[in-house]
């Protein structure tokens, strides 16, 4: 019987095949400690690809090989396949591996869910704690950021809407004051446009009277005296002193004309002024009432 059983495992497994795997395995080892991880990944891959080994911890070796070269991508893939290991210890490392490549992505809370899920196949796995733990905290920290930059936002809006209103209102006020000066320039203008008009028609007003008083006047020094008009002519103003002048100017050219010097014709205007006083006080003024034969006529 036993040699039956023999018989089946070396027909089954050939010696030579079992030695090879078993090399690469080695040799994958051996390259993966001397932090050759390419040669490793080449190892790896030769024994799953061409060898037909499907192992778990060919897997996990895999996936620690590609992450320690950067290849996130291919060691993901790797992992998740180990992640369907029934060995728990394995199992939960896969998990705890995928959750440090989220976190180094900054996925923090896919990798707290990996964490969990590596915790919960192995619950003696204390590194996984720890990177839980860390985790969890820097959720907390980032929460507690995002809330603080929230609120800083909020104020920032706050004092931004509040300044903007200030600013309304100092501009309404502003506003507000320039047209109630406006409105009392315009108020005072207007009182002092009335004032005025008042005031000119307070002086036409006495002008007129003055106007009335003068003609008034006038009439009753023509009633008094029937020669005011005379008299008035020769009382002439001095503001007229222009007007004299020209006159002066043309009398002399009409004087040159004739041929008569200035000095004769004040002569003659003076004999004529003489000849004409004596004639008026010649002349008697006619009684306004029949005169009394019996009485002188004085």
């Amino acid at each position: 019987m036993n040699f039956v059983i023999l018989l089946l495992l070396i027909l089954v497994n050939d010696p030579n095949d079992i030695a090879l795997i078993n090399a690469y395995k080695e040799g994958a080892e051996k390259s993966f400690l001397a932090e050759d991880f390419s040669q490793a990944v080449i190892q790896y891959k030769f024994l799953m690809d061409s060898l037909n080994v499907n192992e778990d911890a060919i897997h996990l070796n895999l996936g620690h090989a590609y992450h320690q070269m950067g290849d996130t991508a291919q060691a993901r893939t790797a992992y998740n396949q180990a992640t369907l290991s029934s060995n728990t210890g394995l199992k939960s490392i896969a998990y705890q591996q995928l959750g440090v490549i989220s976190k180094s992505n900054e996925n923090l809370k896919e990798s707290l869910t990996y964490l969990k899920a590596s915790i919960k196949a192995n619950p003696a796995n204390l590194e996984a704690k720890y990177d839980f733990e860390l985790v969890k905290k820097l959720m907390q920290e980032n929460q507690d950021q995002q809330d603080q930059e929230d609120q800083e936002n909020k104020e920032d809006q706050e004092n931004k809407e509040d300044q903007e209103n200030k600013e309304d209102q100092e501009k309404k006020e502003d506003q507000e004051n320039k047209e109630d000066q406006e409105n009392q320039e315009d108020q005072e203008n207007k009182e002092d446009q009335e004032n005025k008009e008042d005031q000119n028609q307070e002086s036409d007003s006495e002008n007129e009277e003055q106007k009335d008083q003068e003609s008034d006047g006038q009439e009753q020094n023509k009633k008094d005296d029937p020669n005011e008009e005379e008299n008035q002519d020769e009382s002439a103003p001095e503001d007229a002193s222009d007007e004299k002048s020209e006159a002066d100017k043309s009398t002399q050219e009409k004087l040159a004309e004739m041929n008569i010097s200035p000095e004769k014709a004040e002569m003659i205007l003076e004999a004529m002024r003489n000849g004409e006083i004596q004639y008026i006080q010649q002349q008697k003024r006619k009684a306004k009432e029949k005169q009394d034969k019996g009485k002188p006529d004085w």
